[in-house]
């Protein structure tokens, strides 16, 4: 299991509320501020999500990251198929060979298998229910809930 999902969801959360609030883009060095990791990750996600056609980039004031398009439009499902990797899943399957005299290595593996298959899916149908604006929208009013409505999309967003 990785963290890809959720770094680049918080991205492009980050991403729409500067975009709706502030109108402009955000810096890789700004993103990974607000994610708490380094800025050679964010780019690596960056990279994936630019290759799916979710974002882009521009240069010159108030550029930076920014959605290719409406963020209504972009699913979480979508994002999730943009930065996993095809053959590793959400759940980590057996690492190395299966014990070959073990008669219940392989019978486990296939039920596991297809456990985390059904899981998998269900998380995709989840998933597929929630835009970025929806999810940006929703963060920003429990932020705003929590600290006061006064707070601008960079001092909510940034640590």
């Amino acid at each position: 299991m990785n963290s890809r999902l959720t770094v680049a969801s918080h991205v492009l959360g980050m991403i729409a509320s500067l975009e709706r609030e502030e109108g402009r883009g955000a810096t890789s060095d700004e993103l990974a501020s607000s994610v708490g990791t380094n800025a050679v990750v964010i780019r690596r996600v960056l990279g994936q999500l630019k290759t799916a056609g979710i974002i882009d980039t521009r240069r010159g004031a108030g550029g930076g990251s920014v959605l290719s398009r409406d963020p209504r439009d972009i699913t979480l499902r979508a994002v999730y198929e943009a930065v996993e990797d095809d053959c590793g899943g959400l759940i980590g399957r057996h690492a190395g060979a299966l014990g070959e005299h073990c008669p219940v290595a392989p019978v486990i593996a296939d039920y596991l298998n297809s456990l985390y298959v059904e899981a998998e899916e269900a998380l995709k149908r989840t998933l597929a229910d929630v835009t970025v604006d929806s999810m940006s929208r929703e963060v920003m009013a429990r932020v705003r809930g929590c600290h006061g409505a006064t707070m601008s999309a960079t001092t909510s967003h940034v640590s």
